[in-house]
């Protein structure tokens, strides 16, 4: 893995997958932290159907996963995140300390409980259409049903994120089934990535602008506009705008093979990302430890 970046994934991670990451590495500070913050004694004891709970349990899972890998001193030739991965990514390649990042975790946690509630919302992947038909899908559900039906992530060719009210993504699986296209309904108790979360930004910009942003010790792909930064003004630009934009996951993969890194690590917790990059092959996969096999890059 000489010469890999490091990705972390979001929230869409089984509550199960987490819980198995908080109890490998019991030990870490960040878990310990995590703990303390909900007043529970073990990581059983967190509501990880919760996403004020969910949020920093997944920031400290995978900074606590990636320490332990390569050492807290690691210095990868750049690192992205999926998501709130963004934020633990921007964390670990130090364009903000790692308890910072996860006071910030907690806040971004609980003010996207707070919008969930004011504005119910859910997520659904749709597998196995291409970006036009997608689009007709999505047209033709609004047409009938109305709400708000977005496209929240574009994580592979073959893989789009739909987030929206609930009885538009109601309706998009039941036009998905229909048009023979599996969809799965996320568990993400809320519209994220989708104008459901306009209202928190402002609150979650301030939160970002009282946080010590300064220049990182390696290079930032932002999954929001796929493109690389090392300036911190920008990095944190990112992240604001990350509650409503959609995850441009593929192109930041690609932004990554663009600049010469010959891998990506899933530091997890999961493997979900490793296995978004199974589908197109774009870059080299490969999980931490013995997690997972490496995934070789096809044609572009």
């Amino acid at each position: 893995m000489t010469g890999f970046g490091i990705a972390f994934p979001g929230q869409g991670v089984k509550a199960d997958t987490v819980l198995r990451a908080l109890r490998a590495h019991l030990r870490h500070p960040l878990v310990a932290r995590l703990l303390d913050a909900f007043g529970v004694a073990d990581p059983e004891g967190l509501d990880l159907a919760d996403t004020a709970v969910t949020q920093p349990a997944t920031y400290a899972a995978g900074i606590a996963a990636a320490e332990e890998e390569f050492g807290a001193g690691r210095r990868p030739p750049v690192v992205l995140g999926h998501s709130l991965g963004e934020l633990t990514a921007a964390a670990y390649a130090g364009f903000l300390d790692i308890g910072d990042g996860f006071a910030l975790a907690v806040e971004r946690g609980r003010l996207c409980r707070e919008q969930s509630r004011s504005k119910p919302g859910g997520m659904v992947a749709v597998v196995g259409a291409a970006a036009d038909e997608i689009e007709w899908l999505r047209r033709g559900v609004l047409a009938v049903q109305g709400g708000v039906l977005d496209v929240a992530g574009l994580n592979s060719t073959r893989q789009t994120v739909l987030s929206g009210t609930p009885a538009a993504v109601a309706a998009a699986v039941r036009a998905a089934e229909e048009q023979c296209l599996r969809a799965e309904v996320l568990p993400i108790p809320g519209g994220f990535h989708s104008p459901l979360m306009m209202d928190a930004v402002p609150a979650w910009r301030r939160a970002l602008e009282a946080a010590d942003f300064r220049p990182g010790t390696t290079p930032f792909v932002s999954a929001i506009d796929a493109r690389p930064h090392t300036d911190p003004r920008q990095v944190r630009e990112q992240l604001a705008r990350g509650l409503v934009l959609p995850v441009r996951w593929q192109e930041a993969v690609r932004t990554v093979r663009g600049l010469g890194v010959p891998g990506l690590v899933d530091a997890g917790p999961g493997t979900t990302l490793l296995k978004l990059g199974r589908r197109d092959r774009d870059l080299e996969f490969t999980g931490l430890g013995a997690l997972s096999e490496p995934v070789s890059r096809g044609p572009a």
